[in-house]
């Protein structure tokens, strides 16, 4: 999917293109919440708290995934310099 302009997602039954405001999200917006899905979606042994830290960061930024993760990635980014996981 190398390009953006054939590229569509389903929102609400409909077919739109990625980016557009449809669902509100920007196209940075976009790219967040795939990178966020996929996230949650792995299932490798040991990510409970990474995907917990991920969702609590989700619901206190509702609508705005780019400051979901931004703000899971912050503080991830925090805990590993700290030595905590």
């Amino acid at each position: 999917m190398d390009d953006a302009a054939g590229r569509h997602a389903a929102v609400d039954g409909a077919a739109v293109a990625e980016g557009t405001p449809a669902d509100g999200l920007t196209p940075i917006g976009w790219q967040a919440r795939e990178i966020i899905d996929s996230i949650l979606k792995d299932r490798s042994p040991g990510l409970d708290e990474v995907h917990w830290r991920l969702r609590r960061n989700l619901a206190a930024h509702p609508g705005s995934p780019e400051l979901a993760l931004l703000a899971h990635l912050m503080e991830t980014t925090e805990l590993v310099n700290r030595g905590t996981d």
